[in-house]
C-alpha cells in the first residue's frame, strides 16, 4: 500500500469510527473528527485562520459545517464538498457497533455471523471490498479529500487554491450545502476566489469493475403535496357529503408511476414519480366520511421547470376530480332511480388550487387574523420541530388547515403544493462557458483512465442518488423562482434555500466518486481499488488540470 494509500486508510478509519446519524445531535460529533484533523495538519495549525466551523444558520440542532482553505498561488479555487452524516446503523442487528469499525466488520462478515445473499458473499469473499456505516456514502470518498489535501498543504509551490467543505444532514434536508453557500460567498469575497469547479465525491454505481463512471451533473427532486378537502356527511347520508379518499386516491392513480414525468436529458433518465405517503386527517373512529385526506409525492427532474412540472399536477388533478364527480353522479342517480326519486346532480364543482391562491383568497376572507394565526403557528411549528415533536410533511398539512380556516368557500377543493426539500437539478451544460475547461479535463481524464487505469470511461450527466450538488448551480427564470417561494409549505424560517447567491456563484459541478454498493443498507461496500488508487488518480488529475499544478 502506498503513502496516500495508508493515509486514506488511516482518516476512514477515524471517520467511520464518527458517529454522525443525521438529524440528530450526533451529527455534532463531526466537529470532534475535524478538530482532530485540523490538529494533525501542519499547514492548518499554522494557518488557522484558514480553517474552522461555520454556523447554518437558524440550525435547530446547532450543527456547523467544517471548512479548510488551502491557500496556494492565485485565485483559482477548487471546492471540495462530501456529506458527514449518514443513516444510523440499526439494520446491522447483532454487528451494529461493529458498523463503524469497517476492518473488524468485514472480518466478522467473514466468519459467516450474518446472512448474505450470493452477490454480496462474492464480493466479501474476493476480499476487493470493504464493508461498514458510510465507507461508500460517503466517508470513503471524503477520506481521498481529506488525504490530498494534507498531502497537497505540504507543497509550498502549489498553485491555486483548495476548499475543502464538510456538509451536515445531507441525508435529510441539506441544510449543511444550503448554509455553506453564503460561506462560499464569504470566502470568495475575503480572498478574491475564483470557483472553478465543485467537486463532489458520492458513490458511484456500477455493475462493472473496470469501468468508470464520473457525473456532470445532479438530478433535481420536489415534493408536491396535496390537501384533498370532502364533505363530511354520516355515512348514511352519504350523498349529502363527498369522500376526499376518492378524490386522493383518483390523483394517486392518474400519478404514481406516470410516464409522462420521466425526463431523458443527455445519457440520463428520470424514473417515474412515486407517492411516499397518504391518509385521511381523522384522528379517531366514527361514521362520518373524512373531512380531508393528504398525502405527497416525489417527483425527479432533469431539465423541466417547476412552474410546469405542478401545472401538469394541476391537470391531472382536475382531470381526477372531475372523474371522481362523474363516478359519484352516476351512482347518485342510480340511487334516486331504485327509491322513486326525482333526478338530480350533487352541488359539487371540480376545484383545484395552488397554495398561493388559496392563501390569497383567504386573506381577502380573513385579513390580519389569518396573518396571525400563521406567524403564531409557524413559531410553534418550527420548535416542535426542532424537539423532534412535529414532522416537515406534517407541519406542512397543518399549514393549509390554518389556512383554509379563514377561507369563506368551504366546498370540497384539492390544494396542491410543495413541501421541503427543494433539490435543483445541476449539469454543467448550464454554465455554458465555465464549462469548456470541465468538457476539456473530461478528455485528459478519459485518456489517463484508459491508459493508466485500463478502464472503460463513462460520464453520466446527472448523479441520480441526489446529492449537495444541486446548490452549485442555479438557472430557473423569476417565474419559478416566485412559484417555489409563494407554493413551497414553511419557506422562510423553517425552511429556504439562497437562490440568489447560488445563481451569483454558478459554479461548474462534477462527481468523482468510488464504486459503493448497497448503500444505506448492513451490506454497505466501497471498492478498495477505486478507494485507494483509482479515484485518488482522476482526483490528482483534477487538481493538476484546473489549478495548472
Amino acid at each position: 500500500m502506498n503513502h496516500l494509500a495508508e493515509k486514506i486508510k488511516k482518516y476512514l478509519e477515524a471517520y467511520v469510527g464518527t458517529v454522525t446519524h443525521t438529524a440528530t445531535e450526533l451529527e455534532n460529533n463531526n466537529i470532534v473528527f475535524f478538530k482532530d484533523y485540523f490538529s494533525s495538519v501542519e499547514y492548518f495549525k499554522s494557518n488557522p485562520q484558514n480553517c474552522g466551523f461555520y454556523t447554518i444558520e437558524k440550525d435547530p440542532l446547532g450543527r456547523k459545517v467544517p471548512w479548510a482553505l488551502l491557500k496556494g498561488q492565485g485565485s483559482e479555487t477548487i471546492i471540495l464538498i462530501h456529506h458527514t452524516d449518514t443513516v444510523d446503523t440499526d439494520d446491522y442487528g447483532i454487528n451494529k457497533e461493529l458498523a463503524y469499525k469497517p476492518f473488524q466488520l468485514t472480518e466478522k462478515y467473514l466468519e459467516g455471523n450474518v446472512d448474505l445473499s450470493e452477490p454480496v458473499l462474492e464480493d466479501l469473499k474476493s476480499g476487493e471490498w470493504l464493508f461498514g456505516r458510510g465507507v461508500a456514502d460517503m466517508k470513503g470518498g471524503a477520506s481521498i479529500h481529506l488525504a490530498l489535501l494534507d498531502e497537497y498543504s505540504q507543497d509550498d509551490n502549489f498553485q491555486g487554491n483548495l476548499l475543502l467543505l464538510g456538509l451536515p444532514d445531507e441525508e435529510n434536508l441539506s441544510a449543511g450545502m444550503r448554509g455553506a453557500v453564503n460561506l462560499l460567498k464569504e470566502l470568495k469575497d475575503k480572498h478574491d476566489l475564483n470557483y472553478k469547479l465543485l467537486l463532489n465525491v458520492e458513490p458511484q454505481e456500477r455493475e462493472e469493475k473496470d469501468l468508470m463512471r464520473l457525473y456532470d451533473g445532479s438530478v433535481g427532486k420536489l415534493m408536491p403535496i396535496f390537501y384533498a378537502r370532502g364533505k363530511l356527511a354520516h355515512v348514511g347520508q352519504v350523498f349529502n357529503g363527498l369522500n376526499p379518499i376518492q378524490i386522493l386516491s383518483e390523483i394517486i392513480g392518474a400519478t404514481e408511476l406516470n410516464p409522462d414525468f420521466s425526463e431523458k436529458v443527455g445519457n440520463t433518465i428520470t424514473p417515474p414519480p412515486t407517492w411516499l405517503f397518504s391518509k385521511d386527517r381523522k384522528e379517531v373512529y366514527d361514521v362520518s366520511l373524512p373531512l380531508a385526506a393528504t398525502g405527497y409525492m416525489s417527483i425527479l427532474t432533469l431539465d423541466r421547470p417547476v412552474v410546469e412540472i405542478m401545472g401538469e399536477l394541476r391537470r391531472l388533478s382536475e382531470e381526477s376530480f372531475a372523474r371522481v364527480l362523474e363516478r359519484s353522479n352516476a351512482s347518485y342517480k342510480a340511487y334516486l332511480e331504485k327509491n322513486n326519486e326525482p333526478l338530480q346532480e350533487l352541488p359539487w364543482k371540480v376545484n383545484v388550487k395552488t397554495y398561493d391562491e388559496v392563501y390569497q383568497e383567504a386573506l381577502r376572507d380573513g385579513g390580519d387574523a389569518l396573518v396571525k394565526e400563521i406567524d403564531e403557528f409557524l413559531l410553534q411549528a418550527k420548535e416542535k420541530i426542532e424537539k423532534g415533536e412535529l414532522s416537515i410533511p406534517e407541519a406542512s398539512f397543518q399549514l393549509i388547515e390554518k389556512t383554509l380556516l379563514h377561507l369563506k368557500d368551504t366546498s370540497p377543493l384539492v390544494v396542491l403544493a410543495m413541501a421541503p426539500p427543494y433539490y435543483p437539478n445541476t449539469n454543467i451544460s448550464m454554465v455554458p462557458e465555465k464549462g469548456k475547461e470541465i468538457y476539456s479535463l473530461l478528455e485528459k481524464l478519459e485518456a489517463i483512465t484508459k491508459d493508466a487505469l485500463d478502464c472503460s470511461f463513462h460520464v453520466k450527466n446527472y448523479y441520480t442518488g441526489i446529492s449537495d450538488l444541486s446548490y452549485g448551480l442555479f438557472e430557473a427564470s423569476q417565474e419559478n423562482v416566485d412559484f417555489i417561494e409563494n407554493n413551497m409549505l414553511l419557506w422562510g424560517d423553517i425552511y429556504s434555500i439562497p437562490f440568489d447567491v447560488i445563481k451569483d456563484l454558478s459554479i461548474p459541478v462534477l462527481n468523482i466518486g468510488p464504486w459503493g454498493k448497497d448503500f444505506h443498507k448492513y451490506t454497505e461496500r466501497v471498492y478498495l481499488k477505486d478507494l485507494y488508487d483509482r479515484i485518488p488518480l482522476l482526483v490528482q488529475e483534477t487538481i493538476k488540470q484546473l489549478l495548472n499544478n
